[in-house]
């Protein structure tokens, strides 16, 4: 069996061999397409490999061909068995004839300089698509010798089980003789502008960055963003860009401070020409090496005849873009807010007119959601993102214009949905999340509603949870929960991550989303602890939740009331937690979350009152800064959390939060960019607090704004 491919070799029946992304590449070249060069290092070499390590633990000795079967809700183990796979292979030695044969074959690649990066190229023998698994491998970049070459590719072999990745597969009942995990391997160098190209002809989006993409990966940069329609291509959006990654033998990280458009007119026009050539549906990323566009990667395309999925080219709805990926399955339409009593099929798109969190049950089953109110910050796409599941909000008429029953095909990341031809595979649910490395001085946390996050989260080293939405992880159950299934609940998160502190959220509950009386507007409504006040029901059912796991020993658990609007709402809460007996735990602690513009003015009498933290809320506190109902998906091209008006805010809580001595976090739904979180570090901010899906690039964020503090701080002595 062959152990390299060219681009030009590679034939339908050789997936197997090198994977589907570099089948879909070599697809794009032998069309003519500008496809980069490259070397295809097969499957079979990663199995070899396998077979060659020794084995010290008698649960991998047949690792190559075993079903390798884990108890997915035990993260302890997880971590563990990760870790000593992952270590064994970066440490097994590669045979010095296989770095001779890559360095052979590297050398005929026509664009070949200082550096490769290899990429992973990966085919499934079920039927289950593979792109969602190769986004969870980190692509490796090293130079040309042999160690360098060595190392990177024990690297991202052993990537495929990390414990998020051993929980997607595993999850998705594939077995590890079922994953054919070959490597594309490129040339790299400094690119004057890179980004990605996707679309259904005759439309497409663009994005473009200056620099190589890794910017783009990493969250460190907001890019531009073009439209191309029929045989025109126009500026769309602005992007943000401080820095820029380009290739001095390693990769390397520079400031910049360019205000021109990233691509000029020429560059335009061969990405134009590149769409007018694509006459069927792809997604794919591009880079101008000198003068030169090429393709570097194939996310999707419709080249293959033999494809599964075919996709009509008219778009027949857009919105805003609430949680990333693809999914394609059958639409189940609802008229209204009433669920029938038939079940949404399992792998179904459900297209609503609003999300509801109380259907948490149901949604673990469908494929992907497409709804018609709601914006980026409202509870559904929270939810979506959460949960894993392609989301578009914000989608008018979807629930007109698609009919149950349509095959559907949902892009999660442009907002758009398409008529499909016929079903594939729904696209497996995983949230994506890699460990993080090195401590930093502000502390990272994650916000969190579901019990089966926890698994995916457990494997990092954050230091708590910045926030447990309780009315998300109660869902359909908030009408008939007791305090001993709410208790039970509150254990398992803070079992799960003791001794860390779980800050939990008591129930922000609006009408409109757990389908109470009506009110005009419910984001300004009976809301937050002023329904306390209206009913403590709830929430004394809340407080001897917390109590009982208080007594039980957690005592990591901390309580932030939500929606805060006077002091008279918080000294009642405080209150009827000091009557619950929450105090009588050392370590408790009473939080406020800082999204009310008031609380700005009258900190210093809340810290009277006895509140011993805030949290600084972006979405709501956005939202009333500005005006700007945030559930309003018209509204969302006003609704920017790094306003001036929002920061200088956020700035003078943080300050104000110091003076007084009491901790202050923040909790924000926004794209975590490296502007961002530059100026909450600066400013003194004591943690940050993230969604799952951002850990990783938060935490690049924190240590780099960390860095620079202290390089400055040397700087001036």
């Amino acid at each position: 069996m062959d152990a390299f491919f060219s681009l030009d070799q590679i034939q339908s029946q050789h997936q197997s061999q090198v994977g589907e992304q570099a089948l879909h590449l070599s697809m794009c070249a032998q069309k003519g397409f500008p496809a980069l060069p490259s070397v295809v290092l097969s499957a079979a070499r990663f199995r070899n490999f396998l077979e060659t390590i020794h084995w010290i633990q008698p649960l991998f000795a047949d690792l190559p061909y075993s079903s390798l079967r884990l108890n997915l809700e035990d993260s302890q183990q997880l971590q563990s068995i990760a870790r000593q796979i992952r270590q064994t292979i970066q440490h097994a030695e590669l045979p010095e004839l296989w770095l001779s044969e890559i360095q052979t074959e590297l050398s005929k690649l026509p664009e070949l300089e200082a550096a490769v990066i290899l990429r992973p190229s990966i085919a499934f023998k079920s039927e289950l698509p593979s792109q969602e698994l190769a986004d969870l491998i980190e692509p490796q970049i090293c130079s040309l010798e042999k160690n360098s070459l060595a190392i990177a590719l024990k690297q991202l072999w052993a990537d495929l089980f990390r414990a998020r990745n051993l929980v997607y597969w595993q999850g998705a009942k594939i077995e590890l003789h079922q994953i054919h995990f070959a490597v594309l391997i490129q040339p790299i160098k400094s690119a004057i502008a890179s980004g990605s190209l996707q679309g259904i002809p005759p439309n497409w989006e663009v994005t473009a960055t200056r620099g190589l993409s890794v910017a783009i990966a990493r969250g460190e940069v907001l890019p531009e963003i073009y439209k191309v329609s029929e045989d025109q291509i126009q500026f769309q959006q602005a992007g943000r860009q401080t820095i820029a990654y380009q290739i001095e033998e390693t990769l390397m990280r520079s400031s910049i401070s360019e205000t021109s458009p990233v691509l000029n007119a020429q560059q335009r026009e061969e990405i134009l020409s590149l769409t007018q050539m694509l006459q069927f549906p792809a997604a794919l990323d591009w880079q101008f090496y000198d003068s030169q566009l090429y393709i570097t990667t194939v996310r999707y395309s419709n080249l293959n005849p033999s494809s599964q999925t075919s996709l009509d080219q008219d778009q027949i709805v857009k919105g805003l873009a609430a949680a990333p990926g693809h999914a394609i399955g059958s639409a189940f339409v609802l008229s209204d807010l009433k669920l029938s009593h038939a079940p949404i099929p399992a792998g179904s798109v459900l297209v609503t007119p609003m999300i509801l969190p109380d259907w948490i049950p149901l949604l673990k089953h469908v494929a992907a959601i497409v709804s018609e109110q709601g914006g980026m910050t409202s509870h559904g796409a929270i939810l979506a993102r959460e949960m894993g599941i392609p989301a578009i909000v914000g989608a008018e008429g979807a629930t007109q214009r698609i009919q149950t029953g349509d095959t559907i095909a949902v892009n999660g990341s442009t907002g758009s949905v398409a008529i499909a031809s016929q079903i594939t595979s729904a696209t497996p649910k995983t949230i994506q999340m890699n460990t993080v490395w090195n401590a930093t001085a502000t502390q990272l946390m994650i916000n969190i509603s579901q019990l089966n996050s926890i698994s995916a989260a457990a494997e990092s080293s954050i230091d708590g949870i910045g926030l447990l939405r309780s009315e998300l992880m109660l869902g359909g159950m908030l009408e008939e929960i007791n305090s001993d299934q709410l208790s039970k609940q509150i254990q398992t998160f803070a079992e799960s991550f003791a001794p860390r502190p779980v800050f939990y959220r008591s129930l922000d509950v609006r009408s409109h989303e757990f389908q109470g009386a009506p009110e005009t507007n419910p984001m300004l409504g009976n809301r937050g602890t002023f329904s306390y006040l209206q009913d403590p029901t709830r929430f004394d059912l809340e407080l001897a939740a917390l109590q009982q796991a208080l007594d039980t020993g957690y005592s990591n658990l901390r309580l932030i009331l939500p929606f805060v609007r006077t002091i008279e709402e918080f000294t009642f809460c405080r209150r009827r937690a000091e009557q619950a007996g929450l105090f009588n735990h050392a370590q408790f602690q009473l939080w406020i979350m800082a999204e009310v513009p008031s609380v700005l003015f009258l900190l210093p009498d809340y810290v009277k009152a006895g509140v011993q933290g805030i949290c600084i809320g972006t979405s709501d506190l956005t939202q009333l800064m500005l005006g700007v109902d945030r559930d309003q998906s018209s509204m969302s091209k006003v609704f920017d959390e790094s306003h001036p008006a929002v920061m200088n805010a956020i700035e003078q809580l943080i300050q104000s939060a110091h003076r007084l001595n009491i901790p202050c976090s923040i909790s924000t739904q926004a794209a975590i960019t490296s502007e961002l979180v530059d100026r909450w570090v600066e400013w003194g901010i004591d943690a940050i607090s993230v969604n799952l899906s951002a850990v990783e690039i938060a935490h690049r964020s924190i240590a780099r704004a960390e860095q620079r503090l202290l390089l400055n701080g040397i700087r001036k002595r």
